[in-house]
């Protein structure tokens, strides 16, 4: 019988960043535990708020009012995703209970939960894999881009590495959670689990899925005593039964990184919750200068799959489309669908006035102008349409580097009787034809054909290599080989524009090599990943107070603006994160608890090593 209760409240406010006491009801003295959602009234609002019992303690000198009503009779939050939570609040500088509104799903009572049912013994047949032959308790894996054939199914050498890992962890009585960034490796990965006897064992956790069926998801994670959490980034917060291994798919892809706070990355939450029991796999094609910083710190174990690399042929920047380009369509439309990878969508990625020759901008908030598939000239920030130019009047425009809806026509012309298909992230994927099917498709938006594509040409390199960020070689890098592993086992790449460096280093596999290189570089200038960021909005006096106890705790101001809408970019190592964390939560809260000014802007605005910030 509990007599109080102590709540978390499932807020993003950092006023509510705290536990709060409550007495609670005779009523409920009985059936009140540890982890349950319940509802209380808090202050003066007269909205009832939720939180989660975090302790019941014996006495509180704090507790006056009572619990209004348990909402989950069994508990939702356990232990491990309580002391989680607050890791991750505490290195992202936001509330706990911010934290705990993306890892438990919402309350729905006419839901029917699932009930546990016993799991039979698991016996997988698994082929070998050349190169990793036992999985070491932390391991970084370099796959090859390429497929293993096994019992007559072929799926990528990452779906085999991660049954084999899930597998090991059901023999030894624990769970796993399979975190891959795309829908369809989703269902690639649970289609291959499936076929292999393990469909009672997995849940998948795709990106949109629909309310209820996150929430059966969560309760069967909660209640199974053995499971295979298959999902996108909220997997990671999975509430399975003795967890024993977390794997995480290409951690260079940004839809594993919450775009909103409190901008967390599936990467840092799984290196968090990787305790000493709990395996630890990260796998891409390619190797991240997050992963190879805790490779030559010592903390991941360094391994790869040893399966014959894809035939990968480069040319140097000439031509957009060069004698090479044209041989490798050809004879590859007579044998497979082509691939063809172009940056960016529309007719045209950028725009110029024929006048002055300046590259087009927004007459309203000074944002690029491009050509989408329409012919419209529109802005990349507002959407706004332009006609005319906004330095000198004119309305004669001009189109810049030509865009995969262009590029699509041009091929038209070269390829007479060739199906041409063009996708982007806003077409509607279809089924792609065996032969003479021409496909061409911006990064992440080639659909998968069972067989391979029998070639892929990779246009406007400089495209890729020349954007506006520090990371630009790496993210080609990373759009590139998405795109190779969907080759057939006979399927030839070739990349058009890229000098003799890079090009070489691609075509014989050494991403090590690269990796290392780039993370020399970035480790030189005390970069990211070498070191950590922060970057800081608010007003004038605010951003003063930050970057003073910032400076105090060990940071360096990298940029600063002082103005009236103030902000500021500040480095600091990962032995100070918690220090300069802790002391920008502090002051966050202190400012965000009155309004300033009479514009009411408020408080400090805190994102945690956001990477656009280079």
């Amino acid at each position: 019988m509990a007599n109080y209760a102590r709540v978390v409240v499932e807020s993003d406010l950092l006023q509510l960043d705290r536990e709060f006491d409550f007495l609670v009801p005779e009523s409920l003295s009985q059936s009140v535990r540890v982890g349950q959602r319940v509802r209380f009234q808090l202050g003066r609002a007269k909205k009832l708020a939720s939180g989660f019992i975090s302790s019941l303690p014996l006495e509180s000198s704090f507790a006056t009012s009572e619990l209004f009503e348990i909402v989950d009779l069994e508990p939702v939050v356990t232990e491990e995703i309580f002391k989680l939570a607050r890791q991750v609040a505490n290195r992202q500088a936001v509330a706990v209970g911010e934290i705990l509104q993306q890892a438990v799903v919402e309350h729905m009572p006419r839901i029917p939960k699932p009930v546990s049912e016993p799991i039979a013994e698991v016996v997988v047949e698994l082929p070998d894999i050349p190169g990793v032959t036992s999985l070491p308790k932390r391991s970084a894996i370099l796959t090859s881009a390429r497929s293993l054939t096994h019992a007559g199914l072929r799926y990528p050498d990452w779906c085999w590495l991660f049954l084999r890992a899930a597998v090991e962890a059901i023999e030894s009585g624990k769970s796993a959670i399979l975190i891959v960034p795309e829908r369809d490796q989703i269902s690639q990965l649970a289609a291959l689990f499936s076929s292999m006897g393990l469909k009672d064992l997995i849940s998948t956790w795709l990106p949109g899925a629909k309310k209820s069926d996150r929430f059966t998801n969560f309760h069967r994670a909660l209640i199974q005593e053995r499971s295979i959490v298959i999902g996108s980034r909220s997997a990671v917060y999975a509430p399975v039964r003795d967890l024993g291994l977390i794997a995480l798919l290409d951690d260079g892809d940004d839809s594993l990184r919450e775009q909103g706070s409190p901008y967390t990355h599936a990467r840092e939450i799984a290196l968090m919750r990787a305790t000493d029991d709990v395996k630890l796999l990260f796998a891409a094609n390619y190797r991240s200068l997050e992963i190879q910083r805790l490779v030559e710190i010592g903390y991941l174990k360094d391994l790869d799959i040893k399966l014959p690399p894809a035939r990968i042929s480069y040319s140097p920047p000439a031509q957009r489309l060069d004698a090479a380009s044209f041989k490798l369509m050809r004879d590859g439309l007579e044998v497979g669908p082509v691939l063809v990878l172009i940056p960016r969508k529309g007719n045209s990625a950028t725009v110029y006035c024929a006048g002055c020759d300046q590259r087009l901008v927004c007459n309203n908030c000074k944002g690029p102008i491009w050509e989408n598939e329409k012919g419209e000239y529109r802005c990349r920030v507002c959407q706004g349409i332009s006609h005319s130019c906004a330095a000198c009047g004119s309305n004669k425009l001009r189109r810049g580097r030509t865009g995969s809806t262009r590029t699509a026509a041009e091929f038209g012309k070269a390829f007479p009787g060739i199906t041409i298909s063009e996708f982007t992230s806003d077409t509607k994927q279809t089924a792609v034809k065996k032969s003479k099917h021409l496909v061409l498709a911006t990064p992440g938006s080639a659909p998968r054909v069972q067989q391979g594509y029998s070639a892929l040409l990779i246009l406007d390199s400089d495209v890729w290599l020349a954007m506006p960020q520090l990371r630009s070689e790496q993210t080609a890098i990373r759009d590139w080989m998405e795109a190779i592993e969907l080759l057939s086992d006979t399927g030839r790449a070739h990349i058009a524009g890229v000098d003799q460096d890079l090009g070489q280093a691609l075509s014989l596999g050494q991403h090590r090599a690269l990796a290392t290189n780039a993370f020399r570089e970035v480790n030189s200038l005390s970069l990211p990943p070498a070191a950590r960021i922060a970057t800081l909005e608010g007003i004038q006096d605010t951003i003063s107070q930050a970057l003073e106890l910032a400076t105090k705790a060990g940071a360096t101001v990298l940029r600063s603006n002082l103005s009236e809408s103030a902000s500021a970019l500040i480095r600091f190592s990962y032995s100070q994160g918690a220090e300069v964390s802790a002391s920008l939560k502090a002051l966050a809260l202190k400012t965000n608890a009155r309004l300033v000014g009479a514009n009411k802007r408020r408080g400090l605005k805190i994102v945690m090593d956001d990477p656009g910030a280079l």
